[in-house]
Formats: structure tokens, C-alpha cells, sequence
């Protein structure tokens, strides 16, 4: 497995135990088996059979989105702050967050994503293709931090129209 792949696929394996670890404290689901799996994965180096992100006809929107908003917020030039993360969250997915407690980046991304499961799948269609269509390419990544430094910046008028590009 060539090197670049193996260290993304820990860090993931690291960012699912961090998460696991929350949403166990939370008892709310535990990830435990899917940190197992993917650490299977890794030492068979089976990614060529199995591939977790390719698989679009069981994934429902939220799967999507769990899978997309953490590559999105630990983007620390597009998401400078966790102020930043809360207000995409708020206006983007209409997800409030208490400010109150100060919690770190992972605490918050953590708590974003579990409030993601709870959403209405069906009315997500339209933010899960954009997202889609904007994670994983450079191009318009860089287009939304350039955007983000516009005055009257829109979360909600800039993935629509960088979807759409």
C-alpha cells in the first residue's frame, strides 16, 4: 500500500477512535467495531476489494455528510476557528451548538456530527450533492476560502454556486 494512502487511512482511524470515544461518553453509539475494520483493512491492505467511500446506493445523506463535514472543518484555512465551524453548522445545516463551553476543535466536530444523524435525510439532497461536488477537489476549495473573504459572505450561496461550476 503506498505510503501517502496508509497515512490517510490513519489519520482516519485516528479521527473515528476520537470520535468513538465521544459518542461513547455521550452513550449515544459506539464505533468501536468500524475502528476495527478499518484497522483490519489497513494490515490486509484489502482497500482494493473494499472501498469505503465509493459505496453511494446504501449511503443515506447523513452517511454522506459524517463522512464529509470532518475533511471539510479540519480544513484550518477555510474553518480559522470553532466560532467558524458553529456558524456554518447554524446556518448551513440549522444545527445550534451551545457556545457556552469551551471544547476543542475534535469535541466540536464530534458533536456537529451527531447532530447530523438526527436531521430529515430527505431535505438534504440538494446540500449533499454540492458538498460532493466541492470536497476533494483543490480547485474549489480554494474558490470558497477566497469567497469566504468577501463581505456578505453566504455559506449557503457559495457551496450552491461552487456546486455548480
Amino acid at each position: 500500500m503506498e505510503k501517502t494512502k496508509k497515512t490517510k487511512i490513519n489519520q482516519a482511524i485516528n479521527f473515528v477512535e476520537e470520535l468513538s470515544w465521544l459518542l461513547d461518553s455521550k452513550k449515544i453509539i459506539s464505533l468501536k467495531d468500524t475502528v476495527n475494520i478499518l484497522k483490519e483493512i489497513i494490515e490486509n491492505d484489502s482497500t482494493e476489494h473494499f472501498n469505503l467511500f465509493n459505496i453511494k446506493s446504501k449511503r443515506s445523506n447523513k452517511h454522506v455528510l459524517v463522512g464529509v463535514l470532518p475533511e471539510l472543518f479540519q480544513d484550518e484555512e477555510l474553518f480559522k476557528s470553532r466560532t467558524e465551524m458553529l456558524d456554518f453548522a447554524e446556518s448551513v445545516l440549522s444545527i445550534k451548538i451551545s457556545r457556552a463551553s469551551k471544547r476543542s476543535r475534535i469535541e466540536y466536530i464530534g458533536l456537529i456530527i451527531c447532530e447530523v444523524t438526527k436531521l430529515n435525510d430527505g431535505q438534504m439532497n440538494i446540500l449533499v450533492e454540492a458538498l460532493e461536488n466541492i470536497v476533494g477537489n483543490d480547485t474549489k476549495i480554494k474558490q470558497m476560502r477566497e469567497a469566504k473573504k468577501q463581505p456578505n459572505f453566504s455559506w449557503n450561496e457559495t457551496i450552491l454556486k461552487l456546486s455548480k461550476l
